[in-house]
C-alpha cells in the first residue's frame, strides 16, 4: 500500500513537472480582438498562445480595464500586456514586439451627422477606451484640446453612446468598427463609416523595460511569430477569429503576410 502511494505521488509529481511554465499577461475587453467570451478569447490571445507554445511556455491571461492594465504591467504585476499601439511616449516604458496585426482606422458617425471628415471634428465629442490613444491625426486634435473624449471600459459602450447621440463620432480600427456595427445591428440608415481611412497602424505585445528579461523575451517572441507567419498559422487565426472586412478593390491588404485583411 505504501509503495502504491509512493508511486502515485511520483506520478503526480511528474505530471506537475510536465506542465509548461506560464507567463502572466494582462489585456482588456476589446472585441473582436480580445474578450473573455470570444472563441479562444479572441485573435490576440490565440496568437500569443501559439507563439509561446513554440517556446514551451503557457499563457496565464488576466483581464483588467485599460488604465489599470497599463499601470499593472508597469508595476511588475504582469510579465507583458497586449494589444498596444506604438508611440514614442510608450517606447520609453515598454519593449514592443513585431506587429501582431495592422489595421486601418476610420471615422464612424450617425447616418444623419453633418461630419464629413477630419475638418469637421473641432469641438466635437468622441469616445474611446480608458488610457488608450485614438488614431492619428485624431489623437493630435485630442492633445490640442479641440476634441472632448468620453472614456469607457469597453468599446461597445462607445457605439451605444454614438447611437444615442451622446458623442458625435468614433475613430476606430476597421475590425473593431465592423464588429461594433454588427453587434448593434447597425445599417447604413443608422451609422456610417467615412472614407478615406484616417491612418493605418499596428498593434503589439509589450514588455516593461524595467524588467531585465524583457529584451530576451521580446526577441524569442518575435522569432516564434515570424515562424508562424511563414507556416500560415497567423493567416489561419485571422480568418477564423476576426470578422471579414468589406472589400475595397482600390486598397492593398495591410496584412499581406497574414493572407487577408487591412
Amino acid at each position: 500500500m505504501v509503495r502504491m502511494l509512493v508511486c502515485a505521488g511520483l506520478l503526480l509529481g511528474s505530471v506537475a513537472l510536465a506542465q509548461p511554465a506560464a507567463l502572466r499577461m494582462v489585456s482588456n475587453e476589446f472585441p473582436p480582438y480580445v474578450g473573455q467570451e470570444l472563441p479562444q478569447q479572441g485573435y490576440y490571445p490565440a496568437l500569443v498562445r501559439r507563439v509561446l507554445a513554440l517556446q514551451g511556455l503557457a499563457l496565464e491571461l488576466q483581464f483588467e480595464p485599460p488604465a489599470r492594465a497599463h499601470a499593472s504591467v508597469l508595476a511588475g504585476r504582469y510579465d507583458a500586456a497586449f494589444p498596444m499601439v506604438r508611440s514614442a511616449e510608450r517606447e520609453r516604458d515598454f519593449v514592443f514586439s513585431e506587429p501582431l496585426l495592422w489595421v486601418r482606422s476610420y471615422l464612424y458617425v450617425r447616418a444623419d451627422s453633418p461630419i464629413r471628415g477630419l475638418q469637421d471634428l473641432n469641438g466635437r465629442r468622441s469616445c474611446h477606451l480608458q488610457h488608450s490613444r485614438q488614431p492619428q491625426p485624431v489623437q493630435q486634435l485630442v492633445e490640442d484640446g479641440l476634441i472632448r473624449v468620453e472614456r469607457v471600459a469597453q468599446i461597445g459602450q462607445c457605439f451605444d453612446m454614438l447611437v444615442r447621440g451622446r458623442v458625435d463620432f468614433l475613430a476606430l480600427g476597421d475590425y473593431a468598427g465592423v464588429a461594433g456595427m454588427r453587434q448593434l445591428g447597425a445599417t447604413g440608415e443608422t451609422l456610417r463609416r467615412l472614407e478615406p481611412p484616417l491612418a493605418q497602424g499596428s498593434l503589439h505585445l509589450v514588455w516593461p523595460r524595467r524588467d531585465p528579461q524583457s529584451g530576451a523575451r521580446a526577441a524569442a517572441f518575435n522569432k516564434g511569430l515570424a515562424q508562424l507567419r511563414q507556416q500560415g498559422e497567423v493567416s489561419a487565426l485571422e480568418r477564423a477569429l476576426l470578422p471579414a472586412l468589406p472589400s475595397q478593390p482600390d486598397s492593398k491588404p495591410l496584412n499581406k503576410a497574414l493572407g487577408r485583411g487591412r
